[in-house]
């Protein structure tokens, strides 16, 4: 309703300029009948194919080829192996891609026998519960590690590979993109990679250079847990490559040495003590525990005095003679230079050296840790 003129105006004019000025608020200046109409924008990119399953499937082992080599892959979603790798496929709904919401571990293949496998699965179904990803076999966890334990041997056979290292990955499964697992099928995902795809390489074991990275460790029971996210394990890698080293050595806020990005630690210090930090903040490494293991030989025969497990000081690490990191079962790697200072004589220890040769022997002679496999 318009009010009575104002200051003479007549009410149809009033009326006008009213309408006038509604019209300018919702069509500003250059947007009137005269101005141009803009554009609909419009991507103009070459068109992308839809690929047949044959063409598909042709293309993907033309790119994989050059890539890192797997002998075989078992996927529970089919029940099965295949040894094919444009087969070797996760749906994109399975939850380890959508949320990172899986676990892995691993174990070797020395001289065509399983090595180490039990203390693996015991710890990857440990990790399994921890991230509440319902385990995929039997009514029990020592039912399912019996399971995973033979699907892996048969993977590793229908590999053919007698030297060779496994991962197995057990996720929330595929079924949808949303943030829980409702609705998904638990899977279990087995690969096997010959020796040449291993993260240590040989030339490592004979001594690199690392460097102290500054970077946050993960928080507990990311940390204990060997989850698919290793966001900050890639960091501290990268770091450590940006300054020449390989791995890198992470510090907690107490001061004390944690862990490298997939490797534990380990010193040797000037009265023969051989030390690693405690695992109340870190994965409990399987490799370090066998290097305790047969380190104990070492204080038998004297050549050390104690194997202990503790809290260790940057100060304290850094006046110690020797150091190496270990992982992957067989693989220890000696650190002759710390952050641009050589660890005791800046060459591979004795120890270490020792220490390398029993966990070797171990490896390819002992039976404790061992399983025969059957090549056809």
């Amino acid at each position: 309703v318009l009010s009575a003129p104002v200051g003479g105006a007549p009410r149809a004019e009033r009326a006008r300029a009213l309408q006038r000025a509604m019209s300018a608020d919702q069509h500003p200046a250059g947007s009137g009948a005269g101005a141009q109409v803009a554009k609909r924008r419009r991507l103009e990119v070459p068109p992308v194919k839809c690929l047949d399953r044959e063409t598909y499937l042709a293309k993907m082992k033309e790119v994989l080829s050059p890539m890192v080599q797997i002998g075989a892959m078992y996927s529970s979603l089919v029940d099965g192996i295949v040894t094919d790798p444009e087969l070797m496929a996760l749906p994109i709904h399975d939850h380890a891609i959508v949320r990172g919401h899986a676990v892995f571990d691993t174990c070797s293949v020395v001289n065509g026998r399983l090595y180490r496998v039990d203390i693996h699965l015991d710890r990857h179904i440990d990790s399994a519960l921890s991230a509440r990803i319902p385990l995929p076999f039997g009514e029990s966890s020592e039912a399912c590690k019996e399971r995973m334990r033979t699907i892996i041997a048969q993977t590793v056979v229908a590999s053919g590979f007698r030297n060779a290292s496994v991962r197995y990955y057990t996720s929330a499964g595929p079924g949808n993109f949303g943030v829980t697992p409702d609705g998904c099928r638990p899977a279990f995902f087995v690969v096997v990679m010959g020796k040449a795809a291993s993260v240590i390489k040989v030339e490592d074991m004979k001594g690199i250079r690392e460097y102290t990275v500054d970077l946050p460790l993960k928080p507990g029971m990311l940390a204990k847990t060997k989850s698919n996210n290793y966001m900050l394990n890639v960091l501290t890698a990268m770091a450590s490559k940006d300054r020449g080293g390989n791995y890198g050595i992470l510090v907690d806020d107490e001061g004390c040495i944690a862990e490298s990005c997939v490797l534990n630690c380990t010193f040797i210090t000037k009265d023969r003590r051989l030390i690693t930090p405690s695992f109340d903040k870190i994965l409990a490494g399987t490799s370090v525990r066998k290097i305790m293991d047969v380190a104990h030989r070492l204080v038998a025969e004297g050549v050390l005095t104690a194997v202990s497990q503790e809290k260790i000081q940057v100060a304290t690490a850094k006046e110690c003679v020797e150091m190496l990191l270990s992982g992957g079962d067989t693989h220890l790697v000696p650190v002759t230079h710390w952050d641009d200072k050589p660890v005791g004589t800046g060459h591979v220890g004795e120890v270490t050296k020792r220490l390398i040769q029993l966990v070797k022997e171990d490896a390819e002679e002992g039976v404790d840790d061992h399983y025969d496999l059957e090549y056809a």
